[in-house]
């Protein structure tokens, strides 16, 4: 607490202006060139972008990636794909998580440069504004936000369904049952994100190290004592549904690899946050994103060379294919215990989504970018946090699940718009490298391999979202098989009636 109010009675003290404290000066002082204020213990103004500090900036390294390391989650992520991939292209699914996790870093590398030019709250809608104004600005927020918030739910959503798995077991569940469960996950989530920093923060810093606790010592002891196949499994193309082919298997497996390495530019909402963000923040985005990555690989490898029958995996038999493995392997009671661990990570990551999708609410509203931007960009003086933001997402995340059937559709075309908002930062960097007029390499290492680690982030980025996008012949029904191009129908549809009858980049108060 003293922290915080030291870090906010300095803020005030750096922006008292000459004529507040009734200094006049000559005409000659006046003409004469300002030197700079220096902030102790905060180098970084947000005066010099035409903001005032309204968030108290009392976080360090640990905490913002924290926030990155919760929101991609190894356990939520592997959950999520784990089955899906193994069934589509077999063990070989694994080369296609190494394929993202070096395309991903590919982005993350750029984002490093972003960060140290502008850390301002809003990641991605902010960057992008700043390298290309603010009509481009406004559609990559507009997308960012439905990415966001669409995946609150969808964690949410997920995180139910392990917690009716905990209380009912395998039981047949009504869909009014699974409502409950996922409102149940998605009310903690905003008592935490709206309660204060310090609640958030050490929700995060639980579900991290019982994820780790959980998936390190459980993946030795399967490597080390319970190993059933060689890791020719891993080269074996043999081993994928039958009447497949592995070319386009393995294609598709990269696009279900790339739904869960994402999140880490999420630490990029707490620049305003965070002390010393242009040193901290391009830090966390790398670090949260190959440590979450390393987690995946040894997790993903130690479930696979411990199944006890992969080819009724690969024929989508087993069902709950990691919870299986590890009552087959340490025994039910371990395994209850995993299932508990899963609905803390899968709560401690919705918290981070929903923190992340506040914030940029937050920074879209405070530049008047955002229906109803008067109420949004409002901070709680009391909790220092962006209360009316946490509401709106809770009440639009309950209308979202209250259509469990279109779950499918909000997953696939969250992704996908992810993939769009990842974008929207980068083309702008490529096209500023292309004019000549970036100028800025950062510190990491980038001034020689930044104008082709930008280009490969590019090409990545949008292989990735075809990819994603593709409509795939999955036996589903037709609205299900077009979900990333029914959800972008929606979003660019709704996007262009506010754009065109509000138009907002009119009357943002801030070049």
């Amino acid at each position: 607490m003293d922290d915080l109010i030291h870090d906010d009675v300095m803020y005030q003290s750096s922006n008292v202006g000459a004529d507040e404290l009734g200094i006049i000066m000559s005409e000659e002082q006046q003409m004469a060139p300002l030197a700079p204020v220096i902030v102790q213990g905060d180098d970084d103004s947000l005066a010099e972008f035409g903001y005032k500090q309204e968030l108290p900036r009392v976080l360090g390294f640990w905490t913002t990636w924290a926030l990155g390391f919760a929101f991609i989650s190894p356990i939520v992520g592997l959950y999520t794909i784990f089955a899906l991939a193994t069934e589509t292209v077999g063990p070989t699914w694994i080369w296609a998580l190494v394929i993202v996790i070096v395309g991903q870093l590919f982005v993350a590398l750029v984002y490093t440069q972003l960060a140290e030019k502008w850390p301002i709250t809003g990641g991605i809608y902010q960057w992008a504004r700043h390298a290309l104004g603010k009509k481009y600005g406004w559609w990559a927020g507009w997308i960012y936000i439905w990415a966001l918030t669409l995946t609150v739910a969808a964690v949410a959503y997920g995180g139910g369904e392990f917690l009716n798995q905990l209380i009912f077991g395998g039981e047949e569940l009504f869909p009014a049952q699974k409502f409950v469960a996922a409102l149940a996950v998605l009310i903690v989530m905003t008592f935490v994100t709206f309660i204060s920093m310090n609640a958030l923060k050490w929700v995060l810093y639980i579900g991290i190290f019982c994820s780790l606790a959980a998936m390190l010592p459980i993946s030795l002891a399967l490597l080390v004592l319970h190993r059933e196949h060689s890791f020719s499994i891993f080269t074996d193309t043999s081993l994928i549904p039958e009447g497949s082919s592995f070319g386009p298997a393995f294609i598709s497996a990269i696009a279900i690899a790339g739904w869960v390495l994402l999140g880490f530019d999420a630490v990029s909402s707490l620049a305003e946050e965070t002390k010393k963000p242009r040193k901290v923040i391009p830090n966390a985005i790398v670090f949260s994103l190959a440590g979450v990555g390393l987690v995946d690989m040894i997790g993903a490898a130690a479930l696979m060379l411990a199944a006890p029958n992969i080819p009724d995996m690969v024929a989508g038999k087993t069902g709950d294919p990691i919870s299986s493995i590890i009552s087959h392997t340490l025994g039910a009671g371990v395994a209850d215990v995993f299932t508990g661990i899963v609905v803390v990570a899968f709560t401690a990551c919705g918290v981070a989504v929903q923190a992340t999708a506040v914030r940029v609410i937050f920074s879209f509203s405070r530049d008047n970018m955002f229906p109803f931007s008067r109420l949004l960009r409002r901070v709680d003086q009391h909790r220092k946090s962006p209360t009316t933001a946490t509401l709106f997402t809770f009440f639009v995340c309950v209308v979202l699940m209250t259509y469990a059937n279109a779950l499918t559709l909000v997953v696939s075309f969250a992704t996908a718009a992810y993939y769009v908002a990842f974008l929207a930062p980068v083309a702008a960097i490529l096209i500023l490298r292309m004019r000549r007029s970036w100028n800025h390499e950062g510190t990491w290492a980038m001034r020689r391999i930044g104008p082709a680690v930008t280009l490969l982030a590019f090409l990545w980025l949008i292989f990735e979202l075809v990819n994603i996008s593709w409509p795939r012949d999955q036996g589903l029904a037709a609205w299900q098989e077009w979900a990333v191009i029914i959800g972008f129908v929606i979003c660019i549809s709704t996007g262009l009636i506010y754009y065109k009858f509000a138009r907002p980049y009119e009357r943002t108060p801030i070049d």
